[in-house]
């Protein structure tokens, strides 16, 4: 089992972007339990309908639906969801329990967000710019803002793939110390 937290632990073999054949139902039968903590238009549909184009069906959960929000573990939640889910995708602004969710489920867990790190976002990131005709080795991507959880994932990318990050962020809004450490980063 292999969980999808991030992308520096995934490594370059797991975050590849791989296309699909249409009509693929590879997950025909699975179920992704889609955890919530964090509201979000995009990644509620995308992943949702990512499942349904692979045939297989997700479970929207949120933390005012289910005892997750009434004071059941993480733990717990996890072990339950394991027993009834093929994959968790979690989205929570707590790295902590993301970790806490993918020690204890039996199933991979996915990373949706964290305040941390952003990895799903940068795998669709990083396929649009090969769909568009670019390889990514030498590349250089530039980054304006704060240095957030997109801004640290795209530096994982870049040093586990070997394209440049150029990243200007306001004073006091710097990328984590060990992201600025990663070989991408200037």
């Amino acid at each position: 089992m292999r969980h999808f937290l991030d992308l520096a632990s995934a490594g370059a073999d797991g975050i590849w972007p791989k296309g699909r054949a249409d009509g693929d139902a590879s997950l025909a039968g699975h179920t992704l339990a889609c955890v919530f903590e964090k509201s979000s238009t995009r990644t509620r549909v995308s992943f949702d309908m990512a499942m349904r184009q692979l045939g297989g069906s997700a479970l929207v959960l949120d933390a005012g639906t289910t005892q997750l929000g009434r004071g059941e573990t993480v733990a717990d939640t996890a072990r339950i969801l394991s027993g009834y889910c093929d994959a968790i995708m979690v989205r929570t602004d707590d790295p902590a329990k993301l970790d806490e969710m993918a020690h204890y489920a039996s199933v991979p867990v996915i990373n949706g967000l964290t305040d941390g790190s952003h990895p799903c976002q940068i795998v669709a990131d990083l396929l649009t710019v090969i769909e568009s005709g670019k390889t990514l080795p030498g590349l250089k991507w530039a980054w304006l803002g704060d240095g957030n959880n997109v801004l640290h994932s795209i530096v994982e990318a870049g040093a586990l793939l070997g394209f440049d990050v150029i990243a200007a962020c306001p004073e006091g809004y710097d990328p984590a110390a060990d992201v600025i450490a990663l070989p991408a980063i200037r």
